[in-house]
């Protein structure tokens, strides 16, 4: 099983939500789930869930090119300067020089050049990091290289790692947390998954991010549930939120006040499921946790 957390738009708390799911599903419950951070650009779960305490594997990914250029055939003609879109080659001291994290592999530069002086070399794309978090949850991260491409194909690589280890465990449920938008990565967690939860705010932007996600989520037929964070923002748009809902047969699975508890759980790397106290916001987290739960039919 699949289940996958997202928003479309970035900051309305799905890792906050993920951490707690998977805090739940191993600490609780006491069912083996493995979670996949798909934010591959900027990637936070393992620090959600306390830090790293164990790194059980790292794997380097070779997807992406690079182009390079063999001074001793050059001329300075230049050409590959004019032809590159992405600003990726520069002019120093006359001659002309790939900036690598600029660099789209594209191939232009390599066509304009008379000589055939500018080859591409595999380079570095990301990582694969396998690791025991401090709160006994085990997360696949996908770690993107500065100025590096193919996230959706980490996304993929990561998720069939996932699957994997959930063998090893006895177990086959996945947890993704899902990158911001609609782009590559989210579209490749979304390929394959069973469920869709949407988290959502009241405001503009997370509306119609949230519809956005809606349409894409429609495509791969996936059962959606939502969930409004930081649900007294706006309480008018918050009950607007609820009346799409409705009318989009979407499953509503409850929604979270902003609270200072949860702000600071957060900034601790302490799951708000994982803190000492029996507070009404841990309560409420709790009871928005169980409702995907039984969503899923996890029980």
């Amino acid at each position: 099983m699949e289940i996958v957390i997202a928003s479309g738009k970035g900051g309305t708390g799905k890792t906050f939500i993920t951490s707690n799911l998977l805090y739940y599903i191993n600490n609780i419950l006491n069912v083996s789930g493995v979670g996949v951070d798909a934010d591959v650009e900027a990637p936070d779960l393992v620090l959600a869930l306390g830090g790293v305490l164990e790194v059980i594997n790292e794997e380097e990914i070779y997807e992406s090119r690079k182009a390079y250029i063999d001074y001793d055939k050059c001329n300075y003609c230049l050409n590959c300067i004019n032809v590159c879109n992405f600003e990726a080659i520069d002019l120093i001291d006359g001659k002309p020089v790939i900036i690598q994290e600029f660099c789209e592999g594209c191939g232009a530069c390599s066509i304009a050049c008379p000589l055939e002086a500018i080859n591409y070399k595999t380079v570095l794309t990301g990582k694969l990091i396998t690791c025991r978090t401090k709160y006994n949850c085990t997360v696949v991260t996908g770690d993107l290289e500065l100025g590096g491409r193919n996230s959706g194909e980490i996304v993929y690589r990561a998720k069939n790692l996932a699957h994997k280890l959930c063998k090893e465990l006895d177990s086959d449920l996945v947890i993704i947390d899902a990158a911001p938008g609609i782009a590559c990565p989210v579209i490749s967690s979304l390929a394959g998954a069973d469920y869709l939860i949407i988290i959502t705010e009241p405001t503009r932007q997370a509306i119609k991010g949230m519809e956005r996600l809606y349409q894409l989520a429609k495509y791969f037929k996936l059962k959606i549930g939502l969930i409004i964070n930081r649900c007294n923002l706006d309480l008018e748009l918050s009950s607007e939120i609820k009346s799409k809902v409705r009318d989009l047969e979407v499953e509503f699975l409850g929604e979270i006040p902003i609270s200072h508890e949860i702000v600071k759980s957060y900034v601790d790397m302490i799951p708000t499921l994982a803190l000492q106290t029996d507070s009404e916001i841990k309560s409420l987290v709790r009871y928005v946790i169980e409702n995907i739960i039984n969503f899923v039919r996890l029980k």
